[in-house]
């Protein structure tokens, strides 16, 4: 049998097994999901550097499955931190209610994804765009009552997505009579210019909204904070990047980045890709000064990884060799740094049953893996050396001044140093500070939610020294899907035409300079005396709860004071303000709706009365 169908029926498989024997034992139920991913995780990495595909007949229209280098690129992604959030949930899940639907939902999540980077027509890609929808959408879902809101947003937000494609799919197969993807790239250069600027508007919608691109990100917050964690994780590391991999696909497989210049220029940019950019850029900056002033971990990080969307556009939007390089690099890299940050909040609430980081603090003693994890992971965000989250900016910076975007570059730079005041929030509020009594039993998570967490530590470490090995795969993608050229890598550089970037000499500059001050710390003054929380403030006395020495809540309000205006002025409630004009016409139009048929019959002869005045008058 074709293995690209076969790693459907496996993953589809073990999804409705794990729910119809879910009911006789926890470790079933676990075992079927876990063991299915796992083996169809195995089966995708057999097809690496295989180009294939399996093509079949449905109502007469032809249905085309695919692999190649770039649906293997996003898939290895799908696989990879689905796989890990299988693993993390074995625990996390256990003495859950449920746990046979979270299983069942968590398996058809993934074979969706999976069958949305193999689709090689319009119309299975619209069908696993849907289930993708349908199935993370009852795992938003989960905790019923308190997700109903959060459920609701990601649904309609979700449906406006869907139209607006659904809408460009059938504008496309009146026109070609094809939903194949290369009917579709042969016949774009045919299409009218509104036909053509129509077709992206409706896309870039369509995947904005899973790629949370502001205004389209309202219902990322709410959703990533109420459902599971470990789903959480998979949520923003993976289902975003659907909404990116579409973008991707309209702009240079489709065929709209090649025709997008009649549009015109700016900056050697295309237009529509400047506006893009600029929307990415907005994103970016406008969502890290959220994240900063919020107090539930899972919304801080999940208006943090709209932010990080908003670069990933930027790279898309520039479109330049280096810009494309930069986008899927950093795709790759918030993949990874967002499963390990939700994972390990994730574990947090494990141990402590609590998000807010205000009831936090302290737990560095306690759950020391989990820590190091959330170090490792901000460092990354933040993008600073020597792990991989520097090499991913760097090169969108150095693609933005290279297309002598210089204030767009500014911008990208303002948002990414603002990251560093939610990171600190993040790090100190949860680990360090004051620990309050009720956790001072706390725990470390177990190894099966440990593992994960630490293996992608460890990916953002290599890829940190080694980032030559994925910018040469992402290279031989641009080159043979895109028909972009390649930039010339070495094993430590990166040669651009504005510069050298030598992650090998940055990450031994850095390593010098950590040895160093290692060493002033633990030699110099190895005679000093660690101080305690207590000491000196308290004069050797036990705080009670009105003295608070947990201070990183409340020194973060007078930026919240600053950024008050842009919150005040958020896209839902610019939504919530047309929904309720909406309500109001409704309402009006319902006086005259009544239902009763003397009043419709009313309502007929006055207008035919009015016809016939008006036509006497002007005969």
């Amino acid at each position: 049998m074709n293995t690209i169908p076969l790693i459907l029926v496996v993953l589809t498989g073990s999804a409705l097994l794990a729910y119809l024997f879910g009911k006789i034992h926890y470790a079933i139920k676990v075992g079927i999901a876990l063991t299915g991913l796992l083996a169809a995780a195995y089966l995708f990495l057999t097809l690496r550097g295989v180009t294939d595909s399996f093509t079949f007949q449905i109502a007469g229209f032809e249905i085309i499955w695919r692999i190649n280098g770039l649906s293997w690129f996003f898939g290895m992604l799908v696989f990879g931190l689905g796989a890990l959030v299988a693993i993390f949930s074995t625990s996390y899940m256990k003495g859950k209610e449920r746990v046979d639907f979270y299983c069942f939902a968590l398996c058809i999540t993934i074979s969706s994804l999976y069958g949305i980077i193999i689709s090689g027509d319009l119309l299975s890609f619209f069908f696993f765009w849907e289930v993708m929808t349908w199935s993370s959408f009852l795992l938003v879902i989960y905790y019923r009552y308190e997700a109903q809101r959060a459920g609701i947003k990601y649904f309609v937000m979700s449906v406006i997505g869907a139209y607006s494609m659904l809408v460009a799919i059938l504008m496309i197969y009146a026109r070609i009579g094809s939903f194949s993807f290369d009917a579709l790239s042969a016949g774009w250069a045919g299409f009218s210019f509104a036909t053509q600027l129509t077709l992206i508007i409706l896309f870039i919608i369509g995947f904005g909204v899973k790629a949370a691109i502001m205004p389209l990100h309202t219902w990322a917050p709410d959703a990533y904070g109420i459902s599971p964690a470990p789903f959480t994780a998979l949520f923003s590391g993976v289902l975003s990047k659907m909404g990116i991999y579409g973008l991707v696909l309209l702009f240079f497989v489709f065929g709209a980045g090649k025709f997008a210049a009649q549009f015109g220029t700016v900056f050697n940019t295309s237009t529509i890709g400047y506006i893009l950019a600029w929307f990415g850029g907005i994103t970016a900056l406008i969502a890290t000064l959220i994240a900063v002033v919020q107090d539930d971990a899972k919304r801080l990080l999940a208006y943090s990884s709209v932010g990080q969307l908003g670069y990933i556009v930027m790279g898309i939007g520039i479109s330049s060799p280096l810009g494309v390089s930069a986008a899927l690099f950093h795709a790759v890299n918030h993949t990874i740094f967002k499963g390990m940050l939700f994972l390990a909040v994730g574990a947090v609430f494990y141990r402590t049953g609590t998000r807010k980081l205000s009831e936090l603090g302290g737990l560095i003693t306690r759950m020391p893996y989990t820590f190091f994890v959330v170090l490792l992971g901000i460092i990354t965000l933040a993008g600073v050396p020597p792990l991989s989250g520097f090499t991913g900016k760097w090169l969108i910076y150095e693609a933005l001044i290279e297309q002598k975007m210089v204030f767009l570059a500014v911008i990208a730079f303002a948002a990414s140093t603002a990251a560093f005041l939610y990171c600190y929030r993040l790090i100190f509020t949860i680990f360090l500070g004051q620990r309050p009594e009720k956790f001072d039993r706390v725990k470390e998570v177990p190894w099966a939610m440990r593992a994960p967490m630490l293996l992608l530590s460890l990916l953002t470490i290599y890829l940190g020294f080694y980032p030559y090995h994925l910018l040469g795969f992402i290279d031989r993608i641009k080159q043979t899907f895109f028909g972009l050229s390649g930039s010339t890598v070495s094993q430590s550089m990166l040669f651009s035409s504005i510069g050298i970037t030598d992650t090998m000499t940055v990450m031994n500059i850095v390593g010098v300079v950590f040895v160093t001050i290692f060493i002033l710390f633990n030699v110099l003054y190895k005679r000093s005396r660690k101080v305690g929380l207590k000491d000196i403030h308290t004069s050797g006395e036990v705080p009670g709860p009105e003295i608070n020495l947990h201070y990183a809540v409340d020194f973060y309000q007078p930026f919240s004071r600053g950024v008050a205006a842009v919150l005040k002025r958020s896209a839902d409630r610019l939504y919530l303000s047309v929904a309720q004009n909406l309500e109001n016409l409704f309402d009006i139009l319902r006086y005259v709706y009544s239902g009763n048929a003397q009043t419709y019959a009313m309502y007929v002869v006055a207008v035919l009365a009015f016809l016939l005045l008006f036509s006497t008058w002007f005969a």
